[in-house]
């Protein structure tokens, strides 16, 4: 009986995640809560959604800035 070995599984390179300042993500959590009208109860989505804004735009490289948009 022979033994197949099987080859190691490549993973992608992906590039590492990009680290947004804490600050940031907080500033613009709160100008989204303040435009918003600042409803309760809702920090923990409003920061979500400023991270993954934060996170593509510096994923596409643009350097805007919440008060630039729009």
């Amino acid at each position: 009986m022979s033994r197949v070995s099987t080859p190691p599984t490549a993973k992608p390179m992906t590039p590492p995640p990009v680290q947004i300042p804490h600050e940031r993500i907080a500033k613009r959590a709160y100008e989204k809560w303040m435009k918003r009208g600042c409803p309760q109860g809702t920090a923990f989505q409003d920061w979500l959604e400023a991270e993954a804004e934060l996170v593509a735009e510096a994923s596409r490289g643009t350097s805007n800035t919440s008060s630039a948009r729009r």
